[in-house]
This record gives C-alpha cells, structure tokens and sequence, in this order.
C-alpha cells in the first residue's frame, strides 16, 4: 500500500476527528441538543478520567486491501495538565505524552527517540482532551436523540450527529498535521452514550471514510471513558526530555 496514503489516513485515525459535507440546513434536536450541553458541563468539572480506543481501518490503494487494528488506551488529568497515551498495532506500541502544551510522540522502530512539540494558542487546555474534542464536534451539524440504553449497568442517553466541514476545520487549525488539500474526510457520523444521571461521556462510536484519488479508507472507532474522578499517573520517561527530534520522527 503506498505510503503517503497510509499516512494520511493514520493522521486522520489518530486526530479522532470526522466530518460530513452537508448543506446549509441542519436538524439539532432539542433533547439531543440538551443532553449535549449537560455532557460538557460535566466535563469541565471533570479532573480525571481513563479512555481506551478499538479501531478498525480498511484501506483500498492500488487495487490493494490490508486492514489495520489499532488499540489505544491513555489517562487525562486535567488539574496537573498532563495525558497519557499508548496505540499498539501488530504488536508494535508507541506512547505519546502531553505535559501542559508540550506534545511529546514516541517514534516508531528502528529509530529512537521522541518528537517534540509545543502547541500553542488560545485555546483552553481541556479543549484538547480527548472527551472534549470528540464532543466539540456535535456542537455544529445534525444532532439527533436516538433514545436510551444500559452500558455497563449505567442507564445512558444516546445522541448521534453528523459534525460539519466548517467544525472540523475549526478543529483542525489546533492539530499540527495538515488535512485539508490532502484527503477528504466523508460519510461521517459520531454517536455519544451519556450517563442519564451525571451526564458524563461513557463511550462513543466514530465512522468515517477517507478517500485520496482512488485510494479510500474506512475507519470504525469505539471509545470507552471511565474511571471518573480516581487516581492517575501520567510519568514522562527522562529520555522524552533528551533525546529529541524537533522536526518530527525521521520517516514520517
């Protein structure tokens, strides 16, 4: 599979993000609307939480199919500043931190060390965590109420949107890796399950495709949070400190 493609899908994958080219007219449900300002409220009085991520991405170039798997699990502590991360894929797992605005991302094999950058701006710290990111992409396009159900013994309400170019972009300008004039991003749609009582995020379920040319992509993501409020440890190994790449990992 080449190359540059699989790069930009991985860019895409691991941004979390998702958009839908929809016209001007949407339909934004008031319950649904509702339950998703109660569900960022209560992120913003969240300190803690854990995440864990299953991803399937089914890529098509050159009239080649391969499948890739990826495992994400992390922690966020939003007092000290500070996230964890570890994606694992065929047996090859890569760490990233982010310590304040600093973004530390392991390099893969055969290269040691970690890229380093600093992401600066306006935007408020917790905007960047995952949580958050994921639902600041409902805040624009469709959103619809698509009922209740029990996750994990918990009696959760389920919105479901389909987020626009406009968020995404929006969304983007906070990355560091270019999207747009690359690959378009389709056919997306996030579903949240939210804790009827507290209004926490408790999983959400991300689709989308993306295409570049005649090479396509489609991706299903499944996230679980949790472990609201417990204990977390987000250590820095010291060779993130010294050994560095400031232009990001060689090859990529």
């Amino acid at each position: 599979m080449a190359r540059p493609a699989l790069h930009a899908l991985l860019a895409v994958c691991l941004l979390i993000s998702g958009c839908v080219q929809l016209g001007p007219d949407h339909t934004r449900e008031e319950r649904a609307v509702e339950a998703l300002n109660n569900a960022t409220d209560a992120l913003t009085e969240t300190e803690t939480y854990r995440f864990e991520s299953e991803m399937t991405v089914t890529a098509t170039a050159d009239s080649r199919t391969e499948r890739v798997d990826i495992d994400l699990t992390g922690s966020v502590d939003a007092v000290a500043r500070e996230i964890r991360s570890n994606a694992t894929s065929n047996g090859e797992s890569r760490r990233m931190f982010v310590v304040n605005r600093t973004v530390y991302q392991e390099c893969a094999h055969p290269w040691d060390g970690w890229a380093v950058e600093e992401h600066n701006g306006d935007a408020e710290w917790v905007n960047r965590t995952p949580a958050v990111r994921q639902l600041s992409l409902l805040e624009s396009g469709s959103l619809y109420w698509s009922g209740t159900e029990t996750v994990d013994g918990e009696q959760a309400v389920i919105i479901t949107g389909e987020p626009t170019a406009d968020a995404l972009t929006e969304y983007q300008d906070e990355q560091s890796q270019p999207l747009f004039g690359g690959p378009s991003v389709d056919d997306a749609e996030l579903r949240a399950w939210l804790d009827a009582d507290t209004g926490r995020l408790l999983r959400t379920e991300l689709r989308f495709t993306v295409s570049e040319g005649d090479n396509t992509a489609r991706t299903t993501m499944t996230t679980t949070f949790g472990n609201y409020g417990e204990p977390v440890s987000v250590d820095l190994p010291a060779e993130a400190r010294t050994n560095q790449y400031e232009l990001g990992c060689p090859g990529e």
